[in-house]
């Protein structure tokens, strides 16, 4: 398998992105990272099965209706072999007034970038927790360290996202994941990766997040998981986290990781030292005890 990438810059306007069918190669349409702060508005409809990202063949569409300002795609090309011919996406603008139409845009070899070429790159903090997540209808999304991601008022569902911790302390990391309806729960991920859904408006009705590591019991998680009908979950480790019903859907969620303090009453007495004492009874010690049992049976 071969994936290769180009970007293309739509106007605002309404158009309708086809797939070639003289080639077999699947086209995965994205709006380009990092660009969601500083482009504008995309709204889309798409026919079965492409899940409003994906063209397989000339049978699969998408409508897009771009608002605002302009918006840059990602054009991902999946080939076969890299020396497989890279399809070219077709690009039509509906004609709402006599704006002239754009020609179609192939992702050709030479015209191919790197994924986040053409976009701003998304700036992350060097220290604690950077979320970037997907939001339905807005694409990627950061939140910088101690801000949420997502709006908790909205019902907009936050499809998956990534926590990323450049200052991550040796011995400990973050585990993730989430359960999505209807299809379960997904492979546990660690900081850095992303856990989710893009473009498929699947729900996530429960969300999950574990310090592991041999440091990990020197740190703690706080942070809040917000679900649909204005409930919240306050986070904790390795403590799975949903509505009330089981169904309502993930809209916003926060996360920090600090230093844990540990008191003089939670320490663990069997860690207090690195002896062990051990007692030895003396012959003359055992004969009492076994004359003491001998005297407890006779006078039964």
């Amino acid at each position: 398998m071969e994936i290769t990438g180009s970007t293309v810059t739509l106007q605002p306007g309404m158009y309708i992105l086809r797939h070639p069918t003289r080639n077999a190669a699947a086209l995965s349409i994205a709006r380009a990272p990092g660009t969601v702060a500083t482009q504008g508005t995309m709204a889309l409809l798409s026919t079965a099965g492409t899940h409003g990202s994906m063209l397989r063949d000339g049978a699969d569409c998408i409508v897009l209706h771009i608002s605002d300002a302009p918006v840059t795609l990602l054009v991902s090309a999946f080939l076969e072999n890299k020396h497989a011919p890279v399809p070219a996406l077709r690009v039509d603008q509906i004609a709402l007034d006599r704006a002239p139409v754009p020609p179609p845009m192939p992702a050709t070899a030479a015209q191919s970038t790197p994924a986040d070429a053409g976009a701003a790159p998304i700036p992350i903090s060097a220290q604690g927790m950077t979320l970037i997540g997907h939001i339905e209808r807005n694409g990627d999304i950061m939140a910088a360290p101690g801000t949420l991601l997502g709006d908790p008022d909205s019902l907009l569902r936050l499809e998956g996202f990534q926590v990323m911790w450049p200052d991550r302390p040796p011995g400990v990391d973050l585990a993730y994941s989430i359960a999505v309806e209807g299809g379960g729960v997904l492979p546990i991920v660690k900081s850095g990766k992303f856990c989710g859904t893009r473009n498929e408006a699947r729900r996530i009705i429960e969300v999950s997040f574990a310090l592991i590591g041999p440091a990990a019991s020197g740190w703690r998680l706080e942070g809040t998981a917000h679900f649909s009908g204005g409930y919240q979950a306050p986070v904790h480790s390795a403590v799975p986290l949903s509505g009330p019903s089981g169904l309502e859907h993930l809209t916003a969620i926060t996360l920090q990781a600090h230093p844990a303090e540990v008191s003089a009453s939670e320490r663990n007495p069997w860690l207090e030292s690195a002896t062990t004492k051990v007692f030895k009874a003396t012959a003359a010690q055992v004969e009492r005890v076994q004359s003491v049992d001998r005297a407890e049976e006779l006078a039964s």
